[in-house]
């Protein structure tokens, strides 16, 4: 029997910007394992949009409208938001 942590839920990645027009859509939606890391969802992302690689070094995973790191674990009900380089002046 498998435990709980291994049965997929569904992820929802909010789009903005470049990420969204590379994409064409305000979000995507991933089913993954309950137990995973923003880096984790990361390298999934990149591996169903490749086209985003282009990105992969400038883009950012906000978690509940925060900056956090990558081995930051996922929560349920988190909100995740997909944001691409921003320049200011």
């Amino acid at each position: 029997m498998r435990s709980n942590d291994e049965y997929p839920r569904e992820i929802i990645v909010k789009l903005f910007a470049t990420s969204k027009d590379i994409i064409g859509k305000r979000e995507i939606t991933l089913m993954l394992p309950n137990e995973i890391t923003l880096g984790m969802l990361r390298a999934r992302i990149l591996e169903i949009h490749p086209s985003l690689v282009s990105l992969n070094n400038q883009f950012v995973l906000a978690v509940n409208h925060k900056i956090v790191t990558e081995d930051t674990m996922i929560n349920h009900s988190d909100e995740i938001a997909l944001l691409p380089p921003v320049s200011g002046g």
